[in-house]
């Protein structure tokens, strides 16, 4: 009864986050809604659903015969790995974004997978969602900024025509493959370091081979940015909407990039370590 249960709400918790085999949905509802909206989904539901996940499991499951940690952790590998996969490929900006965010639930569930083995999967698993959820808004806010440009050639000439823009979005691009000196990769060296002291060795060998593989699909959204401009009309989607997206993008790259800096001071407060 425990076991079903234990499916039963993380069916639940993993539709709310857009884990894997409850992922379905983010690519069409990421496309299909305006992009602020999209940045709320992809960003706002996984703090809590994440949140909750782990007080399931470290609240309520210590004392049961379930081997729910290998679940977990099985869950993680599948939600990155196809997340990374479906992303290689997409040449709509908001849908490889989609399939990005769910491979980042994959990297996040490590916390929760090692929630009982180690002291640092809190602590590591709240700075991480923190970086992600900065990170993450800094990209929209781009793709907010260029509404015409859907796909990934309507970027081409960004660095030329808005090079503060595209500053950000390299910011945060690299930033979600784990880049220093960004936020997300002091994240993911906080969640690696909990996965091996929680036992877990292998699944952060996954993480990591997951993370190498995902700098294609990201670099290939940043490398059209630095060619030059077409012709019109395809240079027409680089035309911006106005202020409040930019200043948005601005503050999110900025942010991202002083959480990766000043780590050192913010995880002490989270009860964490920062590893040299």
């Amino acid at each position: 009864m425990v076991a079903l249960g234990l499916i039963a709400a993380l069916a639940g918790l993993l539709f709310k986050i857009g884990g894997v085999p409850a992922h379905f949905w983010v690519p069409d509802v990421t496309e299909g809604t305006s992009a602020p909206v999209a940045a709320f989904v992809t960003t706002v539901p996984k703090i809590g659903g994440l949140i909750a996940a782990y007080r399931l499991v470290a609240e309520s499951l210590p004392g049961a015969d379930v081997n729910w940690s290998l679940l977990v952790a099985v869950l993680a590998t599948a939600s990155m790995t196809l997340g990374n996969l479906a992303a290689f490929f997409q040449d709509n900006v908001r849908r490889l974004l989609a399939y990005s965010t769910i491979s980042q639930v994959g990297y996040l569930l490590l916390a929760v997978a090692v929630a009982t083995r180690t002291d640092l999967a809190l602590p590591a698993l709240l700075f991480y969602l923190v970086a992600y959820a900065v990170t993450n808004l800094g990209v929209f806010a781009v793709v907010t900024e260029l509404p015409r440009a859907i796909r990934i050639a309507d970027y081409r000439g960004l660095a030329r025509r808005h090079p503060a823009l595209a500053a950000v979005l390299v910011v945060c691009l690299l930033g979600l493959v784990g880049t220093p000196p960004t936020a997300v990769f002091l994240g993911k060296l906080e969640v690696f370091t909990a996965v091996v002291d929680g036992g877990y060795t292998w699944l952060a060998v996954v993480a990591i081979v997951n993370t190498v593989v995902s700098l294609f699909y990201y670099l290939r959204w940043i490398a059209p940015a630095f060619l030059a401009a077409e012709p019109t009309p395809a240079t027409n989607a680089l035309v911006p909407v106005g202020r409040w997206s930019a200043i948005g993008a601005y503050s999110a790259g900025a942010v991202s990039l002083a959480l990766g800096v000043g780590g050192g001071l913010v995880l002490p407060l989270l009860g964490g370590t920062l590893l040299p």
